[in-house]
Order: structure tokens, then C-alpha cells, then sequence
């Protein structure tokens, strides 16, 4: 495994999601309600507190990429796998029956935007894997 690779993989996906989830907050809390629920200097708070667990996560995304790479080979079609499989153990809350019967449209935008976010940071963290030569 090439370890100095892995961590540069897992700071861009970690980038990656936190972007994403910065993105999120904006939309949800001042763009798309009526009146805005936080004030800007909450958000730059709340988006600091999102920074450590999208190093965790994105760390996980690139190490796992790593241990499948060789079994799955390389690609986009890999770090797609990884990425479905990342956003399903951290997203639980769309397999319960609640999320699907309150809000059925709201929720499948929220899963395909997770989704894509999971998959973004993956692709782009194998992208720039290269395993070295033993």
C-alpha cells in the first residue's frame, strides 16, 4: 500500500465532503426557507465543527479504496463500489420506513445527494492512487 498516496487521497476526500456538506447547510438553512434559520457567522461555526469527521470519513474512503483496488482492479467502477458502500453504513437513516412516508421526494434528493457525495470523494481519492512497484 502506498501510504503517502492514501493520505493525500483521503485530504482530498475529505475536501470533497466537506464541501458537500457545507453546501448542504447553506441551501437547507439560508437559501431554500423563507426566512433564514442561522445567521452567517453560525454556519461558518457549525461548518468548523463538520472539518474532523470528514477527515475520518475520507480517510476511511481512501484506505478502503486501497484494500479493494488490487481485488477489484483500478478505476472509476471501484471507487464507485467503495463509495456506495461508504454512503450506506453512514447513512442508515434512509433504510427506516419514517424518512420514505413524511417527505418521499425530499428524501430521495437527500439520498441521491448523499450518495453523489460519497462517490465524488471516492473518485477523486482513487483517482490519484498509484500503487508502487514492489
Amino acid at each position: 500500500m502506498n501510504w503517502k498516496h492514501i493520505w493525500i487521497g483521503s485530504a482530498i476526500a475529505a475536501a470533497v465532503l466537506w464541501l458537500f456538506d457545507l453546501g448542504n447547510l447553506i441551501l437547507t438553512q439560508r437559501i431554500m426557507v423563507p426566512e433564514p434559520n442561522l445567521m452567517w457567522g453560525e454556519l461558518m461555526m457549525i461548518s468548523g465543527s463538520l472539518v474532523l469527521p470528514s477527515l475520518l470519513a475520507g480517510f476511511l474512503l481512501s484506505w478502503l479504496y486501497a484494500l479493494a483496488r488490487p481485488r477489484l482492479g483500478p478505476g472509476p467502477g471501484t471507487a464507485l463500489l467503495v463509495g456506495t458502500i461508504g454512503f450506506a453504513f453512514s447513512n442508515t437513516q434512509f433504510v427506516g420506513l419514517s424518512i420514505w412516508m413524511s417527505y418521499p421526494m425530499a428524501a430521495l434528493a437527500q439520498l441521491v445527494t448523499f450518495w453523489l457525495k460519497f462517490a465524488a470523494a471516492t473518485c477523486l481519492a482513487g483517482w490519484q492512487y498509484i500503487e508502487k512497484a514492489p
